[in-house]
């Protein structure tokens, strides 16, 4: 009399690992590009604030042109949008906190930029107002923020890579 074993072969299993493999592989992907659209998402909508909040300022205390970064009333000796926030309460009222850095891969924080520096561009060069972030490694998140809120081009634009790894915003064309 014969007996009859049930239960799956070495083939079948090697079948089904290689499935769940292939769908691991898949989620992966698929998180991280949520996650990189998700960080974007957030840098965007927060270097959005922060222009509004430049603007409110400017429009708020009447001045007739944007400041130099070297101007005391408004960075107390600090570029850093956090030194601006807090060396002055006035400001501290549009903007509380400055723009994320989380996933740019940078460890510095957003400063502004207004002394007369030249960034060359698409096809010409911009002299104008910006806050910047350097040492930027991930650009792939910085192309995102780009294409999020602005032409998809990070060598031109409101937002623009210069240099290889210094990330640009413009707050305004005109110094």
């Amino acid at each position: 009399m014969a007996t009859s074993k049930s239960g799956f072969t070495i083939v079948e299993l090697l079948i089904v690992v290689v499935v769940i493999a292939i769908l691991a592989a898949i989620s992966v992907v698929a998180y991280t590009n949520i996650q990189t659209r998700a960080q974007a998402s957030a840098i965007a909508s927060e270097l959005r604030a922060t222009e509004k909040a430049f603007n409110a300022y400017k429009a708020t205390t009447g001045v007739s042109s944007w400041w130099f970064e070297s101007d005391a009333s408004l960075t107390g000796g600090n570029v850093n949008i956090s030194g601006i926030i807090s060396n002055n309460a006035e400001f501290r009222s549009f903007l509380q906190k400055p723009p994320t850095t989380t996933g740019l891969g940078t460890t510095a924080s957003w400063a502004y930029d207004n002394d007369g520096d030249t960034y060359n561009g698409c096809s010409n060069s911009t002299q104008g107002v910006n806050i910047y972030l350097s040492n930027v490694t991930n650009l792939s998140t910085a192309q995102a923020v780009d294409d999020a809120m602005d032409d998809g081009n990070l060598s031109c634009g409101k937002m623009r890579v210069y240099g290889g790894n210094l990330l640009l915003y413009s707050l305004s064309n005109q110094r």
